[in-house]
């Protein structure tokens, strides 16, 4: 593989209570002095979730629904332009970053798993951020699975390299073939049921317990995994258990214009000085962003469909470019996080896991629980699938910016009919089309594949 699995790993020092995820890079250091100490140990876990907020900085939010029928590329940044047209190269910048920046995550990751246990620190200690390790690989290579291999019984057959060693000078890790969708996605597994016995169930603060791991986060992360899995039961289990009898009561709005609100189980820290892009890409000139990114015009107007609908009030126009754009994150320098895992994202897998198993009654209650917090009147659908039809297109409306849409068709193997014809308002063409089905995931960057000559490329950018 070539050397993005770097063995470098940075102390941090947490500045205050408020950015307690403020990263300070202050030297390269081998792996046995980086775990002499608890600080100098626990500077480690948060250089890996610096790393991990590069990962969803937007890259993945953006390139994902930009490349679904959410989100449109309006202005001439091709890498992005190549996802609304679902022409993907080998050579784009953007997938090599976010391939690159995974791995990174993987092997700092790596680096916590094995020097951890010989530290001489309290077994609670070293429990803890070995949990916050194996948390942050198993996201990683479940992101990696989804977007370089498909989702089983889906599409794709081939994963991703799996290393769970770190990474020192060259070895034949270096050079390894991808192992199968089906082992990338049991390694996601096995690593988040390992967080999940590892991890506290809260943190000393309220904050603390929304900006690192725990053990409500890793059920929300499994209750995804097994949605994408169709293990239905389990996806069940998991979200129930990441609920925990919490109702929906925190306000729209102020998921996204509060950090760490009662809503999120797991959210990323932004503030000034690291900031989070997405608003960066959809807010217009005029409001010191760049505005290369906008809605679909039909995004937009099922958005706004329902006047009683709250969330179609965090969109507005671009007067100028004559476009919409999504304001869940407003805030200016982009100092917002970004709610990686929430509840009504478990309230949905639940309401489709139970679809799924013909639990209609349960499945039309938990997806009653969003509308009702929207604003918006309980569903009429009545049949198994016309209630997985609604669930989808809530997932939609809820989800709007967060880089679900994309996965969503895709797992449900409506990839090929519901992007068939994806019509635009901007662009060289008025509609975009996937026409084979090998375009439902990314290509290995070119650079990591004339390295590794092992790497077979995914089978559509040969």
């Amino acid at each position: 593989m070539k050397k993005i699995l770097t063995a470098i790993l940075f102390l941090a020092t947490v500045s205050s209570c408020n950015n307690i995820l403020e990263i300070e890079p202050l030297s390269q250091i081998s792996s046995n002095q980086a775990f002499t100490d608890l600080n100098s140990a626990q500077g480690v876990v948060n250089g890996m979730y610096n790393n991990l907020q590069i990962v969803y900085q937007w890259r993945v939010q953006v390139i994902s629904d930009v490349a679904s029928d959410m989100s449109q590329q309006i202005d001439t940044w091709d890498a992005l332009i190549a996802a609304d047209e679902f022409n993907f190269g080998a050579d784009n910048s953007e997938v090599e970053d976010l391939y690159t920046s995974l791995y990174r995550c993987i092997d700092i990751a790596n680096n916590i798993i094995a020097y951890v246990p010989g530290m001489s620190v309290t077994q609670a200690d070293k429990d803890d951020m070995m949990g916050q390790a194996y948390f942050v690989r198993g996201l990683a290579y479940f992101d990696l699975a989804r977007f370089w291999g498909g989702v089983p019984n889906v599409y794709g057959t081939e994963g991703a390299v799996i290393k769970l060693t770190p990474s020192v000078g060259i070895s034949q890790d270096d050079y390894a073939t991808r192992s199968t969708l089906r082992q990338t996605y049991d390694q996601a597994e096995k690593d988040l049921l390992e967080a999940l016995a590892k991890l506290p169930e809260t943190r000393a603060t309220a904050v603390l317990s929304k900006a690192k791991a725990t053990k409500p986060a890793a059920r929300a992360l499994l209750a995804r995994y097994y949605l994408y899995n169709q293990q239905w039961a389990n996806a069940e289990k998991y979200a129930t258990d990441a609920i925990a009898n919490r109702a929906l009561n925190t306000p729209f709005e102020t998921i996204f214009k509060t950090k760490n609100s009662a809503e999120t189980l797991f959210e990323l820290q932004f503030n000034e000085t690291d900031g989070q892009g997405i608003r960066q890409w959809y807010y217009p000139s005029s409001q010191n962003g760049r505005g290369g990114t906008a809605l679909h015009d039909e995004m937009y107007a099922q958005m706004v469909a329902n006047p009683a609908d709250v969330r179609g009030t965090l969109a507005a126009r671009n007067t100028t470019a004559n476009v919409y754009y999504t304001t869940k994150w407003s805030a200016a320098q982009n100092a917002d996080n970004f709610q990686l895992l929430r509840m009504a994202e478990q309230y949905l897998i639940r309401s489709e896991a139970r679809a799924e198993q013909n639990n209609l009654t349960g499945a039309a209650d938990d997806l009653n629980a969003v509308r009702t917090r929207a604003g918006i009147a309980k569903t009429t659908a009545a049949t198994k699938a016309d209630l997985i039809s609604a669930i989808l297109q809530e997932r939609k409306l809820e989800f709007v910016g967060e880089g679900q849409r994309w996965f969503d068709v895709i797992r449900r193997g409506l990839g090929l009919t519901v992007f068939s014809s994806v019509r635009r308002s901007k662009g060289s063409l008025p509609s975009y089309s996937i026409k084979v089905a090998g375009r439902q995931v990314l290509p290995f960057p070119s650079a990591e594949v004339r390295t590794n000559t092992n790497i077979q490329q995914n089978e559509v950018y040969r």
